[in-house]
């Protein structure tokens, strides 16, 4: 497998968490704590994961299942636990878009250039949904230097 399509499996995996997670946040949010970006983060991320499975499956190879349970994003057990899953998640997604970004600039030819394109408007979103969820948790500290970093 090369490295280009390692990496749409790390965002493809990033989007696959994001997906589980937010089903996990939704019934701890109101629409005072953020139930409705919740349903917009969630319909994002299943677009990417759908964009991510199609990259994959473009370059010849099977995008990896989603995992049955994310035991690492438990508990959550109120609306601020649910507030501060999202962030990780959006966090975690930047994470993922950033590094298929990296690759893609290294490697030559129109499908990197496609994948570049992508993995920055991913990452450009993910870090708005961040910043939208942190003014929500902590408005003094809504926005981050390097999103994905």
């Amino acid at each position: 497998m090369s490295t280009l399509v390692d990496a749409w499996q790390r965002a493809l995996g990033a989007e696959q968490q994001a997906v589980f997670g937010y089903a996990l946040a939704g019934p701890h949010l109101d629409a005072a704590t953020g139930s409705d970006l919740a349903r917009l983060c969630q319909s994002a991320h299943e677009t990417l994961q759908d964009l991510a499975t199609a990259a994959i499956t473009k370059a010849g190879e099977v995008p990896t299942a989603p995992a049955a349970d994310y035991p690492a994003l438990y508990p959550v057990v109120d609306a601020r636990s649910a507030q501060r899953l999202a962030i990780r998640l959006e966090q975690d997604a930047a994470a993922a878009w950033r590094y298929l970004y990296a690759v893609a600039a290294e490697a030559p030819g129109a499908q990197p250039a496609g994948a570049r394109t992508s993995a920055q408007t991913a990452l450009t979103s993910s870090a708005v949904r961040a910043t939208r969820w942190r003014v929500l948790v902590d408005p003094a500290r809504a926005t981050v230097a390097f999103p994905g970093i």
